[in-house]
């Protein structure tokens, strides 16, 4: 959702020349956001998923407490077998790789944002 609002932004600040204000506005956008929008919940930790899979609670029940923490787990394979063996589900398992997964690429997207730009309006 914020990646959203600052896309918009720039769009808007594209059409009326303001490019060069991106910057200030997207450091006015990051306080507003903390802000405005509440503060983000704290991250889930992987001792709490292991706790709460052993505990029984649903998979989906841990999935989307992580997702409202917006907690990105990079883990190794060796970590992710380990997980397995203490007994998380590989809904929940799949759902921690598939974070780092979307992190790197909202942050290749954000770095090739630029040469998306000079190409945008001259393709019609």
């Amino acid at each position: 959702m914020f990646f959203q609002i600052i896309e918009s932004v720039k769009r808007i600040l594209r059409r009326h020349g303001l490019t060069a204000a991106v910057p200030a506005g997207l450091i006015a956008l990051g306080g507003c956001a903390a802000v405005g929008f509440g503060q983000s919940k704290p991250p889930v930790m992987v001792t709490e998923v292991v706790r709460l899979s052993q505990e029984g609670v649903p998979a989906e029940t841990i999935v989307k407490k992580m997702r409202d923490s917006g907690t990105v787990y990079r883990l190794s394979a060796a970590q992710l077998a380990q997980l397995h063996d203490q007994g998380v589900q590989d809904q929940v398992i799949n759902y921690m790789q598939q974070t780092y997964l979307d992190a790197v690429r909202r942050e290749q997207d954000l770095a090739h944002w630029n040469e998306w730009e000079m190409w945008e309006d001259h393709f019609w």
